[in-house]
């Protein structure tokens, strides 16, 4: 599933290509797409028309400003692409904004997990945004819960972002074991651990993203993040800092890849 840095990738990638067009129609090829509407042609009504006026996001979601105060929201969720001006169909497009000036952006999603959809006015899609929280802040979400960590930072609604490829990679930068409850950090993990957060982050969106299996920018092109994760489907190798094996563990249904040695 794409995480924080390839969303906040593909938004950058898209911004100074669709600000400013205006939406012509929304072919939309099922109805799964649009779920969250009565029916594709109700989601098609409410932004036929509209310019966008800006590309965000939050979380792990992409949202485009709409004239009028409209938000059209984008999850890809675990196999979605957009695909800038692709030169050919494909067999799993599910929705296509056509836009002006002869532009299309696509909505490829092989398992159809992806959603768009119009939010209203007052509409919340999930905790705030992990890169927008300040220490004091981020302290105050994490410290008093007796959630596993791993659970923690996969759970949007308390902080929106980070998956699984990110709190690995997070929690090997912070030497912190994934099944450490987050109630149980001393002051100074918890600084470690905000400022490792951030680090991996910030790298990541620098790097455009991980791309291991479905993930790639609107060009088609990979992100660089994997071929310098730490910790991310490496069970087995030898840690990078300590040189002991990386062991791989579920946690509920999800899998964590962790050092035994230096993450306590």
């Amino acid at each position: 599933m794409p995480e924080l840095p390839e969303v906040e990738t593909i938004v950058r990638f898209l911004r100074p290509k669709i600000r400013g067009k205006r939406i012509l129609s929304m072919e939309i090829r099922g109805r799964r797409v649009a779920r969250g509407h009565k029916n594709p042609q109700e989601l098609n009504r409410a932004v036929a028309g509209r310019k966008i006026s800006e590309v965000n996001r939050t979380g792990k979601n992409i949202i485009l400003e709409l004239s009028g105060g409209a938000r059209l929201a984008i999850h890809l969720m675990m196999t979605g692409r957009l695909f800038w001006n692709p030169k050919e169909k494909q067999i799993h497009d599910r929705l296509v904004l056509k836009l002006s000036g002869g532009n299309d952006l696509v909505f490829n999603d092989i398992r159809q997990f992806g959603w768009c959809r119009v939010l209203k006015p007052s509409g919340k899609l999930a905790g705030p945004d992990v890169l927008s929280l300040g220490f004091n802040e981020f302290k105050s979400l994490v410290s008093p819960r007796p959630a596993l960590i791993k659970n923690l930072l996969l759970n949007q609604k308390v902080i929106s972002g980070i998956g699984n490829i990110y709190s690995d990679e997070i929690l090997w930068y912070a030497c912190l074991r994934p099944t450490r409850r987050a109630n149980t950090f001393s002051g100074r993990e918890l600084k470690k651990f905000y400022q490792a957060m951030r680090h991996v982050l910030l790298l990541a969106i620098k790097k455009e993203g991980t791309s291991s299996r479905d993930y790639r920018k609107p060009d088609g092109t990979e992100g660089g993040y994997y071929k310098i994760r730490k910790a991310y489907q490496r069970a087995g190798k030898q840690c990078l800092r300590d040189g002991a094996t990386i062991k791989r563990i579920k946690i509920g249904s999800r899998s964590a890849h962790f050092c035994p040695k230096h993450q306590k």
